[in-house]
């Protein structure tokens, strides 16, 4: 029996309007709020942010999550720059000012949260980020928070998807068996891979139905959605089938 429904965040339920140099534009607003706080400082910082944030993502894909505070603290302490966990928590947060504020919901997500949470379903958001708080302030700032209990990333849990632990850490806050849960989100490779390995249903919102599968880890969605409209339908069908 469905009782909770997991979603991701980007590309699921949010994505930027400009995506376009993301982690550059983070850093050049970075850049400047260190000047103001501790005078002048050289451009070739953007590059070695950029370059060192690169690098932490590499090694993603299931492993442990490397996460913003854990690339800022030794660049900023390279340039001689505070990096305490006080002003390390303030340049995080001023980093990540650009890209929340491109984020826009996609059309259907707040329909689909209000549906779910209106069927007495629980609803949670597991997101492979590297800031706890980007993904928390996004929540908050695009009005998902209210439906969305609890609110996850990697960051804050320390494994990426497809490895388990975020997702085990939502069916033991909810009590919850991974039959009674669906994952929905638009990566195969850690959404539905991570879903399959801990025994969840799956929805992959894609484009384009037709066969989806990870060939790292040879785990197909139980069903493809072209839409968050059509992720409610979906839910809907499995509800009914359960009377």
């Amino acid at each position: 029996m469905i009782r909770g429904v997991i979603f991701d965040l980007g590309g699921t339920l949010a994505a930027p309007l400009n995506p376009e140099d993301l982690d550059r534009r983070n850093t050049l607003a970075l850049l400047a709020w260190l000047r103001q706080k501790s005078g002048p400082l050289d451009d070739a910082f953007v590059d070695v942010l950029v370059e060192a944030r690169l690098a932490a993502f590499a090694r993603r894909d299931g492993a442990r999550e490397v996460t913003a505070a854990e690339v800022l603290e030794p660049v900023l302490q390279r340039y001689g720059l505070p990096h305490d966990p006080s002003f390390t928590q303030a340049a995080e947060e001023t980093f990540f000012e650009p890209e929340l504020a491109s984020m826009r919901a996609l059309p259907g997500a707040k329909l689909l949260l209000a549906w779910v949470h209106d069927r007495g379903l629980r609803a949670g958001l597991a997101s492979n980020a590297s800031s706890q708080y980007f993904v928390v302030e996004c929540c908050r700032r695009l009005g998902f928070a209210r439906w969305l209990d609890p609110i996850l990333s990697s960051a804050g849990v320390g494994w990426t998807k497809p490895a388990s632990p975020i997702f085990e850490a939502i069916l033991t806050r909810w009590s919850l068996t991974p039959g009674d849960v669906v994952m929905v989100g638009d990566t195969p490779s850690a959404d539905i891979a991570g879903a399959v390995r801990v025994g969840m249903r799956s929805i992959l919102l894609a484009e384009e139905r037709g066969p989806h599968r990870s060939d790292e880890t040879n785990a197909r969605p139980e069903e493809v959605a072209r839409d968050l409209a059509d992720v409610r339908t979906i839910l809907a069908r499995w509800i009914n089938a359960q009377r």
